[in-house]
């Protein structure tokens, strides 16, 4: 059940003109084009079904993300986003004629709330990662639990604003 997504034999008619329209408000590393950068992205947590993306971008701030979305919207291309590629439900498998939109590398922790017990992050934070943030952020001893995600873990870039 594992297999490899067949690569597709013809490109839509509006991969071209949507790739020199990314390349225009993305970094040259943020929009992969070639079946073997694709791989990567075919799956999210659930391995069990695969599809390999027509294109993938991956924004480094909302405002890319913003301009991606509106050159798909222009050229009519449909739009799958993707966090941080934990998900175990399958709910990230990309569309083969469409654009994967990658929020990874949008990964702070904005703010943790231990008190009505919240957190507000961006799309690509790891659950392990909020775990661990939220353990700082607590006053009292707790017991710290494993993650149900078994994910490499990424302190965020700033560190949460804690609230009490």
């Amino acid at each position: 059940m594992n297999s490899v997504a067949p690569l597709p034999t013809d490109r839509p008619a509006w991969r071209e003109p949507l790739v020199k329209a990314l390349r225009a408000v993305l970094p040259p590393t943020s929009l992969l084009t070639e079946a073997e950068d694709l791989r990567p992205y075919e799956c999210d947590g659930l391995s069990a079904y695969r599809r390999l993306p027509g294109l993938v971008a991956l924004p480094e701030d909302i405002a890319q993300a913003q301009q991606v979305l509106r050159r798909c919207a222009e050229f009519k291309v449909p739009v799958v986003t993707r966090g941080a590629g934990t998900g175990l439900s399958g709910g990230a498998l990309p569309l083969e004629n469409g654009l994967l939109l990658s929020l990874a590398k949008l990964n702070r922790i904005l703010e943790i709330d231990p008190l009505n017990r919240t957190a507000t992050v961006q799309p690509g934070v790891r659950n392990l990662a909020i775990s661990e943030a939220a353990v700082a952020c607590t006053t009292r001893p707790t017991r710290r639990r494993r993650s149900p995600v078994r994910s490499a873990a990424t302190w965020p870039k700033t560190p949460a604003v804690c609230i009490a």
